[in-house]
């Protein structure tokens, strides 16, 4: 039993020693953090226009066209152009909308075409919708 008691005695030194050895050195931890923010801005317009035209036909066809576009900081250009028409005798209007965003050279176009008939209490017939995606220059 005695030699028990002196074994554990020992390892509990043994033990002891080794933690003071431990705290009595000297060690230090060096931490670096290093945070990277990428620039965020949102783009400004650099440049706009915009303009408006009227027209009629001999038989009561009236149109109505609106444009503009601008330019970001980025490049982007951005054209839309709005044209409404009557057709009295049909007793319709047609809104076409097309936008064209270019970017990096790269078009993208959309048309939005829209019938309405405002005297035949019917609701505005189905948008039709084409995209087109094509690259500045090329046929």
């Amino acid at each position: 039993m005695k030699t028990f008691l002196l074994a554990g005695a020992t390892a509990l030194g043994m033990m002891t020693g080794a933690a003071m050895a431990q705290s009595s050195g000297h060690s230090s931890i060096t931490r670096e953090t290093t945070t990277i923010t990428p620039a965020v801005t949102a783009p400004s317009t650099t440049s706009s226009s915009a303009t408006t035209g009227r027209g009629a036909t001999p038989d009561g066809d009236q149109t109505a066209t609106s444009a503009s576009s601008f330019t970001d900081s980025n490049g982007t250009r951005t054209e839309t152009t709005i044209t409404n028409t009557s057709y009295p005798l049909a007793d319709m209007i047609t809104t076409t909308k097309k936008t064209t965003v270019t970017t990096a050279g790269v078009a993208t176009e959309t048309v939005t075409t829209t019938n309405t008939y405002p005297h035949s209490g019917q609701a505005p017939g189905p948008a039709t919708i084409s995209t087109r995606v094509y690259t500045v220059g090329a046929q």
